[in-house]
């Protein structure tokens, strides 16, 4: 069972798809874990033309869990993706990741641009939101049992006894903090794709993005609310292709 570690901690990963082929890395959203690609479908989408490297996030799936907020600050996940490529032998990967993940994706462009070839994100949006810091305090019982009911990915990594409670506050409660990442969009030089349902909370920012970047484009998902866009890998799996091949051509 592969792990990469970053300052002590442990980061599980996963390897699918063709060997020799240009990498991709996935990172699943919040309260989820890495089986939640393969479950959606979107391994099967992309594994007869790309190598796969699916990780669980800090806190997540099969990856140490510490309990203190400062472990998730926004640079040291994104280390613990660089850290994934490193352990093996990647320079340069495309960056496919959903809600938390798409958090993370957007943080790249921060922090490690010059890792990632492209970017196709969901649930997210790269937008400042002064809101956002209300989760830190919002009731997380209430959420995380509504999670539960209408998110078929948390349910099975909670049944398959991947959760620690204390753990998922403390992601949950420094993730609040996030700033954005506006500028690093704006000065990005790489294909984006940001595909978000048009009932989720990040749909009004996702349209907003559109203005920063000529090479950003929006897919909205027509009725889809945060679950549910997670799921429609008909529509979005075809985007992502689009966006990993139009990186490739001008590389």
């Amino acid at each position: 069972m592969p792990y990469a570690e970053n300052e002590g901690v442990r980061i599980h990963y996963e390897t699918e798809g063709t060997t020799g082929a240009p990498p991709v890395i996935m990172h699943h959203g919040f309260l989820a874990d890495l089986e939640s690609w393969r479950a959606r479908g979107y391994v099967d989408r992309l594994r007869d033309r790309y190598r796969i490297l699916l990780m669980d996030a800090r806190g997540h799936g099969l990856s140490d869990k510490p309990r203190e907020p400062q472990a998730y600050d926004t640079r040291t996940r994104v280390l613990d993706v660089v850290a994934v490529l490193q352990a093996e032998g990647v320079a340069r990967a495309h960056y496919v990741g959903y809600s938390m993940g798409g958090m993370m994706g957007f943080s790249t462009l921060i922090y490690a641009p010059q890792r990632f070839a492209s970017l196709s994100v969901g649930g997210a949006s790269p937008m400042r939101d002064p809101g956002r810091l209300a989760n830190a305090t919002a009731d997380f019982d209430a959420y995380y049992q509504g999670a539960l009911k209408r998110n078929a990915a948390v349910k099975a990594a909670y049944e398959a006894g991947k959760h620690d409670i204390a753990a998922l506050k403390a992601c949950r409660n420094e993730g609040a903090r996030w700033g954005g990442a506006e500028q690093a969009v704006r000065l990005a030089q790489i294909p984006m794709l940001l595909y978000v349902g048009t009932n989720d909370a990040p749909y009004e920012g996702a349209k907003q993005a559109q203005a920063l970047n000529p090479g950003f484009r929006l897919l909205p998902l027509e009725g889809k609310d945060h679950a549910g866009a997670a799921e429609a890998v008909d529509q979005v799996a075809p985007a992502i292709l689009e966006t990993i091949a139009l990186a490739e051509q001008s590389s």
